[in-house]
């Protein structure tokens, strides 16, 4: 058992890398008031958001109406405002599902780490166990 303990010894410091590696989750400043809307009745709370499908779709969305906008202006030919979509702009909104969509995935990342990282501490053997447990009652003792 003592070569699995070796090897799940190993794996734990490599997940613990990846952890340290991870950061801190990243922080929430919003630019806009996170209450983006398709028109008046289709809405999402980015801070509900839990997938990160849904915040490609908004900023294609986006995209594709500033695109519009853009082209009809200049079919037009008349000069526009920069672009707003319910008072904030192109820019504000992107950077705030960018966020978003690094808070997704940050969170992910975390839980498989700490999912591995539980899964691999319950194959240890008991020897390990009481190793690591022991280890720990000495640090707490000086």
């Amino acid at each position: 058992m003592a070569k699995q303990d070796g090897k799940i010894k190993k794996l734990l410091s490599k997940i613990e890398a990846d952890k340290k590696k991870l950061g801190t989750k990243p922080r929430l400043s919003w630019n806009t008031n996170c209450m983006f809307r398709y028109d008046d009745s289709n809405r999402l709370n980015l801070n509900t958001v839990k997938d990160t499908g849904v915040l490609v779709d908004a900023l294609a969305f986006l995209l594709g109406k500033q695109a519009a906008r853009d082209e009809a202006a200049t079919r037009l030919g008349v000069k526009l405002q920069s672009f707003k979509w319910f008072g904030y702009s192109l820019k504000d909104w992107e950077d705030d599902f960018k966020l978003k969509a690094q808070t997704i995935e940050w969170n992910a990342q975390q839980k498989k780490l700490v999912a591995l990282q539980s899964q691999l501490k319950e194959l240890r053997s008991e020897d390990a166990k009481t190793d690591e447990a022991l280890s720990d009652i000495e640090k707490m003792l000086g």
